[in-house]
């Protein structure tokens, strides 16, 4: 019997065949478990874990514990050159503006705001427009600002989900665009952040990022099962 014969006999599938199927089962398992962590981080997810006596480990963390853990992350950071500028949108300043003078900013942008606070204090702000915050694009899903111990602005997390291609493809000229005329080529670049590479299937992802001794700032574009076609922008201090 010839070597092609034998390949194609019944109940013995090739190795082709065989890690096709582990590579299915793999992206599977991924996209469960992104959809998992991601439903325990809902109202719904939240109230479920609750009922089974299970709190959120972040609720109770102490603001000493978040230093150590973030000067832990940054710490490498410290041998790079500082940034020439440390661009971030709608008139934040990183290291300088207040949570009181960012909520009276968001206010007048008629941002739905919620202050948090784990370990450090944060404001989560939904419903608001992207020009509110000099942004091109459509509104904005949800908007995390993060304040240190001393009350200062270090970072700022902007999330659009859901997004049309055009929007995404606005969005994303927009916020890289920015960070480009102020610093210059990424030193970080990968991936496609076209729309329809990113909608091909159901997990891609493009980012550019920027590292400094003092600033770190990211986008990143996405297509993941539970919330579509997204873009992040996350800019923060890594002034220890």
């Amino acid at each position: 019997m010839s070597a092609h014969a034998r390949t194609l006999q019944p109940g013995r599938p090739s190795a082709w065949r065989l890690s096709w199927r582990l590579g299915l089962g793999v992206s599977a398992g991924v996209i469960a478990a992104l959809g998992a962590i991601g439903w325990m981080h809902t109202p719904s997810g939240l109230r479920t874990l609750a009922a089974l006596g299970v709190p959120c480990p972040i609720n109770t963390v102490p603001v000493e514990r978040v230093v150590a853990l973030r000067q832990h992350g940054v710490a490498p950071l410290q041998a790079l050159a500082p940034a020439p500028a440390r661009p971030a949108p709608g008139g934040l300043v990183l290291d300088q503006t207040t949570e009181a003078q960012a909520s009276a900013l968001l206010a007048q942008a008629h941002g739905q705001c919620e202050a948090q606070v784990r370990g450090y204090h944060y404001l989560r702000c939904r419903g608001i427009d992207a020009s509110a915050l000099a942004l091109a694009g459509p509104p904005v899903s949800e908007l995390w600002l993060s304040f240190n111990g001393a009350g200062r602005l270090i970072g700022i997390d902007i999330y659009r989900r859901g997004m049309q291609a055009d929007d995404l493809r606005t969005t994303w000229l927009d916020a890289a665009g920015r960070l480009q005329a102020a610093l210059g080529k990424p030193p970080v670049a990968f991936g496609d952040p076209s729309p329809a590479v990113l909608a091909a299937t159901p997990i891609q992802t493009a980012r550019v990022q920027y590292r400094y001794a003092d600033y770190v700032a990211t986008v990143t574009a996405s297509h993941l099962p539970q919330s579509g076609l997204a873009v992040r922008e996350q800019y923060m201090s890594s002034t220890l």
